[in-house]
């Protein structure tokens, strides 16, 4: 559905948790690229960790992420933010960005984790990332005081990492409970 000026709707979303099936769309929908780094994430919520959140409207998926309430592989997280839930690898398909599917992609990521207990949320935006981080910033997360949550760099390897090898990134936090 299209609004004034190009602008899409998003009441008409449906936020799903993804299954093996919706994997398997996922590399029609989102690209190749987008369905292995989820379906390598589908273990982790299979043993509880975390969640493939998918936004549809009617069966295409239009943008997907990953919450990961296990332990962060960053030991500066680990010290200084332990037990925060953290948002991975927003996505929403190139012809429907900028039209608020990927801020309502992440009110449901946040609701959900509310209805879980957590009061906050952090995740990584790559220092070259400068319209993602725009987004967040505009949608209320900080970049905390400690130096050492910033200018990170990715340690495991390619294939699992959200990071291209090397690549600086800042942690952003967000209270789920901010007005």
């Amino acid at each position: 559905m299209q609004l004034a000026d190009g602008v899409e709707a998003v009441a008409d979303l449906a936020f799903i948790t993804a299954d093996s099936a919706y994997i398997a769309q996922l590399g029609g929908d989102l690209g190749v690229e987008h369905r292995d780094y989820f379906a390598e994430r589908l273990p982790l919520q299979d043993d509880g960790l975390g969640q493939v959140l998918l936004a549809l409207r009617g069966t295409r998926i239009l943008g997907a992420l990953f919450l990961y309430w296990g332990e962060a592989d960053e030991p500066e997280i680990r010290r200084l933010l332990a037990k925060v839930p953290l948002i991975f690898h927003l996505h929403v398909a190139p012809p429907h960005r900028r039209n608020g599917i990927g801020t309502a992609l992440l009110a449901e990521a946040e609701e959900r984790l509310r209805r879980r207990g957590h009061s906050m949320v952090l995740l990584g935006v790559d220092k070259s990332n400068t319209g993602a981080r725009r987004l967040y910033e505009k949608l209320g997360y900080v970049q905390p005081e400690e130096p050492e949550l910033s200018d990170l760099r990715a340690r495991s390897d390619p294939a699992e990492s959200d990071h291209s090898v090397g690549e600086a990134y800042d942690i952003l936090v967000a209270d789920l409970y901010r007005t």
